[in-house]
């Protein structure tokens, strides 16, 4: 009965363990939902939907409700004390040379252009937790790799000691094997600080989730897939887009601004109702109700030059637009090239760091053999040591840098689904 206790905690255990395991596709799915940099975006593109419907807003009717009291302590002759009156009113701008259809017109396009920028946000924030992902897994195996050269340091030094207990060493050999082993036990505690401040990195981009208890799980090999680019596809980057539509949106803006040299006109119907002072009693003599239709139109000659100055401020923000939006793309392609660089170098590293691994691994296991038969000295086991290790390390390098190469292309493309 002991036993069958004993086999449901381990279980319990293990399935407690596994349900707090991280995948990188959970890490990416929890940074587009908690990262702030992403909800910060969401809110300038509300925002902007506002906007939108504040412009649009030019094109209603408007009704206002009046009322007013007058209270005189002296009257002249054929003025009363106290008078009041009530309006309701309805007004319409007929025309005014454009200038709200073209706003309404930048004000849309300024909401693409945000939508735009958040996409590009979302884009960026799944590379940089993968970045963060994969920096973490690095940071452990680096881990892992200085706590293996410490173990092998530390059965040389029990060895050590044993030979020259035993007389077959000198002392200097001995001493050198225990600083070696006390700048491996360094290595560990570095790399242990390390791994600490990498998960931190990690939980602030999946917006400050507590990490303690996950466990972060290996990439999954098949997700090393290298996709097709067309380097054609790169004027659809939404970055690209955002600044097409901001030119657009000042394009408009000027036109606003020229609508200042054409005419305005409004039209309004009111009724308006007299009252003898605060009482709801109506004057006795003339019109107690008064029903007004006006048409007015106005046309603004000269206003100082403002107009003729806002429209040059336009025209050298648009120069500027364009000017922002072909360095974007010049930079767009130098990511594109030097991303396809790193990939295929990491290629290649990669498969030289898996013949190097190979190598030291079998390079240590000969030393080792030679140096319990007595042929190979201390200084050599240690070098043997050093190599893999640093073999190990490359190897790990190499197999991760191919991975933010491929992660960073998809980025460029914008091929990271969300």
């Amino acid at each position: 009965m002991k036993k069958i206790k004993l086999i449901t905690l381990s279980l319990t255990a293990f399935f407690a363990v596994n349900i707090n395991a991280m995948t990188l596709n959970e890490a990416v799915d929890i940074a587009l939902k908690n990262n702030f940099d992403i909800q910060g975006k969401k809110y300038d593109y509300i925002e902007s939907l506002e906007n939108v419907k504040s412009n649009k807003s030019n094109f209603m009717p408007k009704l206002d409700l009046g009322y007013s009291y007058l209270n005189r302590d002296d009257a002249n002759i054929g003025e009363l004390e106290e008078e009041a009156a009530a309006s309701i009113a309805l007004s319409y701008n007929l025309f005014n040379g454009f200038k709200d259809l073209a706003l309404t017109q930048s004000s849309n396009f300024l909401s693409e252009s945000s939508q735009y920028s958040l996409n590009a946000i979302k884009q960026d924030i799944v590379l940089n937790t993968k970045i963060a992902y994969i920096d973490f897994l690095d940071k452990k195996n680096e881990l892992e790799t200085y706590k293996s050269a410490l173990k092998l340091f530390q059965e040389q030094f029990v060895d050590s000691m044993n030979r020259f207990e035993q007389g077959l060493i000198a002392k200097n050999d001995l001493l050198q094997v225990q600083v070696n082993t006390s700048s491996a036990k360094q290595n560990v505690v570095k790399a242990q600080g390390a791994l600490k401040v990498s998960k931190h990195k990690l939980s602030n981009i999946l917006g400050g989730i507590d990490l303690t208890y996950e466990v972060i799980e290996d990439l999954d090999e098949k997700s090393l897939q290298i996709s097709s680019f067309d380097e054609k596809l790169l004027d659809n980057r939404s970055e690209i887009q955002a600044l097409n539509m901001n030119l657009k949106s000042i394009k408009e803006l000027e036109k606003s601004v020229k609508s200042g040299f054409l005419p305005k006109v409004d039209a309004s119907i009111s009724h308006n109702k007299y009252f003898d002072g605060l009482s709801t009693k109506s004057f006795d003599e003339g019109e107690e109700n008064q029903n007004i239709a006006k048409l007015s139109a106005s046309w603004n000659l000269y206003n100082g030059g403002y107009d003729s100055a806002q429209t040059e401020i336009y025209k050298t923000k648009y120069l500027s637009a364009i000017s922002l939006l072909n360095k974007t793309k010049l930079d767009i392609k130098l990511q594109y090239e030097s991303a396809k660089s790193d990939l295929e170098v990491a290629i290649d590293n990669l498969e030289t760091s898996k013949l190097a691994l190979l190598q030291a691994k079998e390079n240590y296991s000969i030393v080792k053999n030679r140096f319990a038969e007595g042929i190979s000295t201390s200084t050599d086991l240690t070098d043997a040591n050093y190599l893999l290790t640093q073999a190990q390390q490359g190897f790990n390098r190499a197999y991760f840098d191919k991975y933010l190469a491929i992660s960073t292309l998809d980025r460029i493309f914008e091929k990271n689904s969300y």
